[in-house]
């Protein structure tokens, strides 16, 4: 293996907040020969590549060295424009939350990425629950607060990732049409909104 194997298998154990011990054990190996591993002094089988990539979610090719994309999420999606990613639907929010993860996966950690949508799937499954379309146990949170500390999660996520931009992805800057169409109708509601607040407040 070569010396990328062993940097990338060490950054994304590290990441994880796993200790050699720990992350062996999950691993199916021992500690010391993870060290070896991770130091470049053995070389691994291809199983355990294969479980290392599964394990930390990436790709082999990622492992290996072979590419710097982590694990694209767009590899199941046509990343080409359509003509429906011109229309607010359904499919359209899909593809978009897809082609933005791909762009923005090298940006900070994936984790935080991963984090962040599941913060979102979340307080759409509270509301879920809520309204009795999902088993109300599922969320042992109180329904109340839980989606407002979510909401503050997100935020500073948000604000973690643009602290990690890197520089030098806003080069090569992709245009999917479906993630322009989305912004669009976000700030259509927004600005109504503000209208709406501004319209209130000068009533009152």
């Amino acid at each position: 293996m070569n010396s990328v194997f062993a940097a990338r298998l060490t950054k994304l154990r590290r990441e994880r907040g796993m200790s050699q011990k720990d992350a062996a054990k999950m691993l199916g190996v021992s500690q010391s020969l993870l060290s070896h591993y991770e130091k470049g002094i053995r070389e691994c089988s291809l199983d355990f590549v294969c479980r290392a990539s599964n394990f930390f979610d990436v790709s082999c090719d990622y492992l290996l060295g072979q590419v710097d994309t982590r694990r694209s999420l767009s590899e199941e999606f046509d990343m080409t424009d359509t003509v429906q990613d011109g229309e607010y639907r359904t499919s359209t929010l899909f593809r978009a939350s897809v082609m933005l993860n791909d762009s923005m996966i090298n940006c900070g950690s994936p984790e935080k990425l991963k984090d962040y949508f599941a913060l979102s799937i979340y307080r759409m499954a509270v509301c879920a629950a809520n309204g009795g379309y999902i088993p109300k146990k599922w969320i042992s949170l109180d329904c109340e607060t839980s989606p407002v500390f979510g909401s503050v999660l997100m935020t500073d996520i948000i604000r973690e990732l643009m602290a990690e931009a890197n520089q030098e992805s806003q080069k090569n800057i992709a245009e999917p049409k479906c993630v322009k169409t989305v912004v669009e109708h976000s700030e259509k509601l927004i600005r109504k909104r503000a209208a709406e607040l501004a319209a209130e407040k000068s009533r009152g």
